[in-house]
């Protein structure tokens, strides 16, 4: 006999975006959801937020007089579908004189992929993309340089974004391992900089400084800093819920609206675990990677720092399973993700991984990567699982035929 547990699974892949784990019925399966909040559906509430700013004029204030305006968003490998705020920013710009044929939208990849039409529409919705140019982030080209951070931080700025005379940005207040959360300054850094920015940003913090998951970090400033200097007229920040909805929107000023997100981030993402003593912890943990699970190269970092940032519930020797649909494979990061890439390293190699990751019988359970994908990113003692009865019997084989596990459904759980 078999108990089966539904997950959410394959965002951006259409459909229910779930998936049913069977597990046997000797194991002591407990699952650790986040607090979590009801979807926002209605496009009256997000107006309201995005036209009753936090620390900043309104758009149509802000917009009043100007020639053009850009508006950067982030990717597909975000959570959020930002439709309806989009639509009523461009309307608000509508309103301060600003046609349609004078704003653009740049897709805020940093250092990952170009997005094609399909990921626009998914993104942004078909009349948004019909309706303004929309154009890709390129690290490479296309690129201002505005001087240096207080830090040092080289600053090589998007052109077309830098050129233009009102700036907005629209990004997901998600929980973050270098940055602390996402959002707010964070969608033009790393979104809209250029590789030399880029490395300079991400380097100390794989070196573990200035860094951390779920509070406001030194890096987290640094990019405050790139920011205050790029110029950026107003900040949309979501809180997501985890089936990829809108929990909330706070916009305004880029820190003081982000700041506001946090409070509700905190909430949301909000997971009790319990103080337990050695003998009566888990001997396994499943870490499900959606909403952020559209590729292995977002799911790898997330996936350890989330057993990390839950360790305590562990044994010494627990085994860790990263679940991630991945319908693109192994995914793409032309600053840490590629062989040759600046600041590209296996997992295996590095400190801070090593320190608490080593003695952890390591798995990976996805359809749509190859063991090479895997020992791209990950040491070659991690297994691959494409079969969820095989992945059961190789995490008895290491921990026992009635584990006690621990399931956690969503990759943007704070603990």
């Amino acid at each position: 006999m078999a108990k089966e547990i539904a997950i959410p699974w394959g965002a951006w892949t259409g459909g229910k975006e779930a998936t049913d784990l069977e597990f046997p019925d000797s194991w002591d399966v407990q699952v650790f959801r986040m607090r979590d909040a009801p979807d926002i559906t209605d496009k009256a509430t997000i107006q309201r937020a995005i036209r009753n700013p936090i620390g900043s004029p309104p758009i149509k204030s802000i917009a009043a007089g100007k020639p053009n305006a850009v508006i950067a968003v982030e990717d597909i490998s975000r959570p959020i579908q930002c439709k309806d705020i989009c639509e009523t920013i461009i309307g608000e710009l509508n309103e301060a004189g600003i046609p349609d044929g004078r704003i653009t939208l740049i897709g805020a990849l940093g250092a990952h992929r170009p997005m094609i039409r399909a990921d626009y529409i998914k993104k942004v919705g078909e009349n948004v993309v019909d309706r303004i140019n929309v154009e890709n982030h390129h690290p490479y080209e296309n690129l201002v340089n505005i001087g240096t951070s207080k830090k040092g931080t080289p600053i090589f700025i998007n052109k077309t974004y830098h050129d233009a005379a009102v700036k907005i940005a629209v990004g997901t207040v998600a929980p973050h391992p270098l940055a602390g959360f996402g959002g707010g300054a964070k969608v033009i850094l790393p979104g809209i900089c250029g590789i030399d920015t880029l490395e300079a940003n991400h380097k100390a913090g794989l070196r573990g400084i200035g860094i951390g998951l779920g509070f406001i970090t030194d890096l987290r400033k640094d990019i405050e800093d790139v920011c205050s200097k790029a110029g950026l007229d107003f900040s949309v920040n979501v809180v997501t819920t985890s089936r990829r909805g809108i929990a909330g929107v706070h916009a305004g000023h880029f820190i003081d609206a982000h700041r506001k997100a946090v409070e509700q981030a905190l909430q949301v993402y909000h997971t009790d675990i319990p103080k337990l003593p050695p003998k009566d912890r888990f001997s396994a943990g499943f870490f499900n990677m959606y909403p952020e699970d559209t590729e292995l190269s977002q799911a790898s970092g997330k996936g350890t720092n989330a057993f990390i940032g839950a360790q305590s519930l562990f044994q010494r020797k627990a085994a860790v399973i990263i679940m991630t649909a991945a319908p693109e494979g192994r995914g793409f990061h032309s600053l840490q993700g590629e062989t040759g890439g600046r600041l590209y390293q296996n997992f295996g190699d590095n400190i801070l991984y090593k320190a608490v990751m080593e003695s952890h019988p390591l798995y990976i359970y996805s359809q749509n990567v190859s063991k090479a994908d895997v020992h791209h990113f990950f040491p070659e003692r991690t297994t691959l699982h494409k079969e969820f009865n095989r992945l059961v019997e190789g995490v008895e084989n290491i921990v026992g035929p009635s584990p006690k596990v621990a399931l956690f459904p969503a990759s943007i759980q704070l603990f």
